[in-house]
């Protein structure tokens, strides 16, 4: 799927789930605001939105003993291992692989649990 111009959450990445789509909308977000301003602190913010997510979802997936959990938690594991060799200012091609990461992993891994969770 290709990078949303502008960058932001829309119906296409609805999962069913109103928290975690509220939750992706702060990921397009964190993005969007690392793209304009790009300073330590939009970093940190970006990083620690992701963070959040990340355990919030996975927590829902193992609850509901989702089949995928443990692929999906080392998904979220990989990515966050390359935004933590970002440093402000990230590079737009960091950012911008961090967008298409996120445009492809919504459709891609997370609608997986749509109805399941």
């Amino acid at each position: 799927m290709g990078i949303p111009v502008p960058f932001a959450w829309n119906e296409s990445f609805a999962t069913s789930y109103k928290n975690i789509d509220l939750e992706h909308r702060t990921l397009f977000n964190g993005l969007f605001a690392l793209s304009e301003f790009n300073t330590r602190d939009q970093l940190l913010a970006c990083k620690e939105v992701f963070v959040m997510h990340f355990r919030d979802e996975q927590g829902q997936m193992e609850k509901a003993n989702f089949e995928h959990y443990e692929e999906h938690k080392a998904i979220h594991e990989g990515f966050l291992e390359k935004m933590g060799h970002w440093k402000a200012p990230v590079a737009q091609k960091d950012i911008r692989a961090g967008m298409e990461w996120l445009v492809n992993h919504i459709p891609n891994e997370d609608f997986k649990y749509k109805g399941k969770l």
